[in-house]
């Protein structure tokens, strides 16, 4: 740049007697702008070397740290080195770790599996147990009512046998105090032919044959009408009683005539003749008496001896209670 400024001005030297003044004019001036060029080059070319120093600077520190770079990649490395070994054993221990895990998995898993199958199990037990209290509940419920029902029924039993036994005992002491009354009212002729038995809840009354009739009669006698007015003034006092006159004779064919031809007939027409003397008394209710024959067919006693034909030649008269308010009850 200062060759060429030089040359400028030994031509400016040579040409300054020859040229004119507007091209020395401009030739100076070109002159002054390529001085000031040239100085600006020249600062920037102080600039350049300073910045090209401190860029040396820069340099020096890069190499410094590309030496303390490559101090650490070594350092680095072995412990790059030492890391990869160190990963290498965690992974060994990590794929060991996994495959464990892995198997510990599987066991569980079928262990889970078989604690849910034992649970689902449980759970159908469970069911099944729950059904059957509810059926056990259930049952249990219908034998409470069941139970509650007997006792009911067995209260209302308890009150018809409560009712039952006052009735029984109120007609066996009607029983009782009518036997009573009817031996006091016979008495004199009870053990001669004549018996007063309770038994079964009645009362048996047996006369003989000899007390009322004569032998293959059937009209009673004085003795007989008189025994019988007693014994019906006591028995018309109650209206309870159902009172059967029955006619036995002994096994001896019948061997009379006329309206008699047997010992049905005979056993008939006496126990007739028994129930007519008694209703004679107003009190009496006919609708109480029933007479029957029994013939020979009832004996008390064999009829191979003329004792025990006797004894089986009589009239039985049975007074029973009447059981209509003890049936009604039992229905």
């Amino acid at each position: 740049m200062l060759k060429q400024i030089g040359f400028y001005l030994i031509l400016l030297v040579v040409y300054s007697g020859c040229v004119t003044s507007k091209i020395h004019n401009t030739l100076l001036s070109d002159f002054e702008q390529k001085q000031n060029e040239s100085k600006n080059q020249a600062i920037k070319i102080i600039d350049l070397k300073a910045e090209a120093q401190e860029q040396n600077k820069k340099i020096e520190n890069l190499k410094l740290e590309l030496e303390g770079l490559k101090n650490d990649s070594v350092q680095n490395g072995s412990a790059l080195n030492a890391i990869k070994l160190k990963y290498d054993e965690l992974s060994s221990t990590y794929d060991l770790l996994a495959s464990k895990n892995s198997r510990l998995i599987t066991q569980k898993a079928k262990e889970t599996k078989k604690l849910l199958d034992d649970l689902e199990k449980a759970q159908l037990d469970l069911l099944s147990q729950e059904d059957q209290l509810n059926t056990t509940l259930a049952s249990l419920e219908a034998k409470k009512n069941e139970l509650e029902n007997a006792r009911y029924n067995l209260d209302q039993r308890s009150k018809k046998v409560a009712e039952l036994e006052s009735i029984i005992n109120k007609k066996d002491s009607l029983v009782t105090g009518l036997k009573n009354s009817i031996s006091k009212a016979l008495i004199g002729l009870e053990g001669d032919g004549l018996s007063v038995v309770q038994k079964k809840g009645k009362v048996y009354i047996s006369v003989e044959e000899n007390l009322l009739f004569a032998s293959g009669k059937y009209e009673l006698n004085s003795n007989g009408v008189s025994a019988l007015n007693k014994l019906g003034a006591i028995i018309a006092e109650q209206k309870d009683l159902q009172i059967l006159i029955e006619g036995h004779t002994d096994s001896i064919p019948f061997s009379g005539k006329g309206i008699i031809k047997d010992n049905w007939d005979l056993s008939v027409m006496r126990a007739t003749s028994v129930v007519k003397v008694l209703i004679k008394n107003p009190k009496l209710n006919p609708s109480q008496l029933i007479a029957a024959g029994r013939a020979e067919y009832a004996p008390l006693s064999s009829n191979a001896t003329s004792q025990g034909r006797q004894q089986n030649r009589r009239i039985e008269m049975i007074l029973s209670p009447n059981l209509d308010d003890l049936f009604e009850l039992l229905k």
